[in-house]
């Protein structure tokens, strides 16, 4: 009698079967979407966004110029000093990236865009950096009815003509009171994106920022609209990376900024900490102060450069090392203004920044001088 062959055809085909499953199961983990479930399996995301770097790296990047730059403002003097003393300061390690302000629908912003991108030029050709971080303020009403068209336009074929790579925040912190009202936002960042795209602009990658979603919670102050910051959210096609900034070492792991890290990695978009700098303030108040001792400014610092790891999908960031009290003219309805965060506050604050820099997960600006032109 024949040997029974069913049995074994039965056998093969379940062993098969659990196989796809495995795989299926593995599959799945290997796109999961947490925080946490990245962190338990030791997955580092990449997500294909325009600009971004591999698996388990991320962008260094310094700012900040500010829009008083564009126009030779008073208060605007010591801006590029701050960048070259901080360039002194870290020296290999030079920032992957350098952060710009812009608002071309101001009163002076035809003269605030004609200056930007004259001394952006020049800028461009000091080869010191290879990107830029630029913040693009826009009004919706203007831009949706055309009115911003020729600013839009003249700034495209600037940056585009001049070559390096650019991270466009376009209206940063919209969910800020009184910046934007969710339709307005939502429909004038895609007219933006849309406008670029007809004019065929290949190096500027978009970001979507957002202040801190529990900023009031933390703050105990009404610092955002009354909204929900997704209902800002103009659509995945439009936007190349999320965007947060990031103050407070309260704010870092708060629950709202978990979120917000986790509501990126599950629509596969990359996280930039757009702006952040060592804030203190003096207990719930908008009134600042300088850190008290080297320890609390070491345990800000600490603090930030351990979401690097702790949340793999943040890929870069901009840290802003100035003295914030030459630019009280920006915000005079702060009578005390804002705190000292160079780094020369403390006399071996430079060495043990150097350190956090030295981690390989960073880029600086030779490495991205190859990866991204």
């Amino acid at each position: 009698m024949k040997p029974q062959k069913t049995p074994i055809i039965k056998l093969l085909l379940n062993g098969f079967a659990l196989i796809l499953v495995f795989f299926n199961l593995l599959g799945c983990q290997g796109i999961s979407t947490t925080t946490a479930e990245l962190n338990k399996q030791g997955n580092e995301p990449f997500y294909g966004a325009k600009f971004e770097p591999e698996a388990g790296r991320a962008i260094h990047g310094w700012g900040q110029i500010t829009h008083g730059w564009n126009t030779n403002h008073p208060g605007a003097i010591g801006d590029k000093q701050d960048y070259y003393d901080y360039l002194a300061t870290v020296g290999d390690h030079a920032p992957a990236i350098v952060s710009f302000y812009i608002h071309p629908q101001r009163k002076d912003g035809q003269q605030q865009l004609d200056g930007f991108i004259e001394r952006y030029k020049k800028f461009a050709e000091e080869d010191s950096w290879q990107m830029a971080q630029i913040a693009y303020d826009f009004d919706p009403e203007m831009t949706l009815s055309g009115q911003g068209d020729k600013q839009l336009e003249q700034f495209f074929s600037a940056v585009s003509a001049i070559g390096k790579p650019v991270l466009m925040r376009i209206g940063w912190e919209f969910n800020n009171r009184g910046h934007f009202d969710p339709k307005g936002y939502r429909e004038g960042y895609r007219y933006i994106v849309d406008k670029m795209r007809a004019m065929n602009v290949t190096n500027v990658a978009t970001l979507w920022h957002a202040s801190v979603p529990d900023l009031n919670e933390l703050s105990g102050m009404p610092i955002l609209e009354p909204h929900d910051y997704m209902d800002y959210y103009p659509g995945d096609d439009y936007v190349d990376w999320w965007s947060i900034s990031q103050f407070s070492i309260e704010s870092f792991r708060s629950p709202g900024s978990i979120e917000f890290y986790n509501n990126a990695a599950a629509r596969k978009k990359p996280v930039f900490i757009g702006e952040s700098s060592p804030w203190f303030t003096v207990g719930r108040s908008m009134k600042f102060r300088d850190p008290e001792s080297f320890d609390e400014s070491i345990a800000w610092f600490d603090a930030y450069f351990t979401l690097f790891h702790e949340f793999p999908q943040i890929k870069g960031m901009n840290i802003i090392i100035v003295d914030w009290q030459r630019w009280n003219w920006i915000w005079p309805q702060l009578t005390g203004g804002f705190n000292n965060t160079r780094l020369d506050l403390w006399l071996s604050l430079p060495q043990r920044f150097q350190q956090w820099l030295n981690d390989p997960k960073f880029i600086h600006a030779n490495e991205a001088k190859v990866l991204f032109n």
